[in-house]
């Protein structure tokens, strides 16, 4: 893969990040970055104990790209809510332009490409009173070939097989300069940028509620990021929080 490191002076200077930390191997980012200050973002390429939703492991090869930012400031729950799915539109959007493919959105925190899981995000944050502060977003993104477990083999994916040069570093950079600039961009354009990717919109899913899996259809993406569904017996909701299985 050539070159093992990444160049922190210049993903500060391109982000506008304060902090920058990269580790060739860590436990979780997501646990590791709580060490620090507001404003750092920390870069590794395997992670030894990756996490998911709901408790479960990330795998997290080194072929991959791994990195969490800790967001510089403090918010109520509800605008917490959009760190995630504007985390999945600038990721989405820089994977594109870095490597020239078409990847879409499976709501609320996957990144598909030809099908299959490339990406996964996990946002973390402390609340007292409805206040979220430590709020850490966490992205783990296959970016190489990899031999992927059989639990999860038919349904992850990455986005090439290994080329001569190593894009790890121009993907990261891209992707923070699409999140800084989409949240302090303009929200409904960015609902719209996340309505393009979400290709399923239309589609049957199953919806993953209190233990069961409810067949829906998915109708639309709210301006607020949560996905408008219709059961099979005509009941419409809108779901701010859980699963979906396509």
């Amino acid at each position: 893969m050539g070159r093992r490191l990444m160049d922190t002076e210049k993903i500060k200077e391109q982000t506008g990040i304060n902090n920058v930390i990269f580790k060739n191997e860590v436990t979780s980012t997501n646990d590791e970055i709580l060490n620090e200050k507001n404003d750092t973002l920390m870069i590794a390429f395997f992670q030894s104990k990756g996490k998911g939703r709901y408790g479960r492991k990330f795998f997290s090869p080194e072929n991959g790209l791994y990195f969490s930012y800790l967001v510089n400031e403090e918010m109520t729950f509800q605008q917490s809510q959009f760190v995630t799915p504007i985390m999945g539109v600038a990721v989405s959007y820089a994977i594109d332009e870095v490597f020239g493919v078409n990847t879409s959105i499976k709501w609320v925190n996957d990144v598909l490409l030809e099908g299959k899981k490339i990406c996964g995000i996990l946002t973390e944050c402390k609340v007292e009173k409805n206040v979220c502060y430590d709020i850490v977003v966490g992205v783990g993104i296959n970016v190489y070939e990899s031999d992927f477990p059989n639990d999860i083999k038919d349904t992850a994916g990455f986005i090439t097989e290994k080329k001569d040069s190593d894009k790890r570093e121009d993907l990261v950079i891209k992707i923070m300069q699409n999140f800084k600039s989409f949240w302090s961009g303009d929200r409904d354009s960015l609902v719209e940028k996340y309505r393009k990717k979400a290709t399923f919109i239309g589609n049957e899913i199953k919806v993953h509620k209190n233990g069961d899996y409810l067949k829906a259809t998915a109708m639309d993406i709210n301006d607020d990021f949560s996905l408008k569904v219709k059961y099979n017996d005509g009941t419409i909701e809108d779901l701010n929080i859980g699963e979906i299985f396509l």
